[in-house]
């Protein structure tokens, strides 16, 4: 999309956390969750605590992308999301991304271990060794 880049037409870098926000929910609808309906069931919220993004190579005005996404760690406390951007039609790599999230009580903000739930659900996307196809999504605007 045009409003996501720069003057020359470059993907701006924060645009690629955006484009993981969407990958995240669309792994949590492959895995038969409604983020937000969990959420508010579980009465609690997943804030980040970190980012973290390594750039290889420009994505450009037009440039049809693919975003892996996976579970790296989940902890009591913690769980990484991980992220790898690729140009469609060639398979070049843009950018790796990752991401920890918490949890917390959506009434006081305090910190707590996930709910078994979450901690199920989300085991199920635990990144597989090298060679595995990733799961991939599309952000808005790119092709899909």
């Amino acid at each position: 999309m045009w409003s996501d880049t720069d003057p020359a037409g470059i993907v701006w870098f924060g645009v690629f956390f955006r484009y993981c926000e969407h990958a995240e929910e669309d792994l949590y609808r492959r895995l038969g969750s409604d983020r937000t309906a969990l959420l508010r069931r579980l009465n609690i919220f997943m804030p980040r605590t970190s980012l973290q993004a390594g750039f290889r190579s420009p994505a450009k005005l037009g440039d049809e992308i693919s975003i892996g996404v996976g579970i790296s760690s989940i902890k009591d406390r913690r769980i990484g999301f991980a992220f790898d951007v690729h140009e469609r039609s060639t398979g070049r790599l843009i950018c790796d991304l990752s991401y920890r999230v918490a949890c917390v009580d959506a009434t006081t903000f305090a910190t707590r271990t996930f709910p078994d739930e979450v901690v199920s659900l989300l085991a199920a996307a635990r990144q597989e060794p090298a060679g595995h196809e990733p799961t991939t999504a599309s952000p808005p605007g790119t092709g899909d």
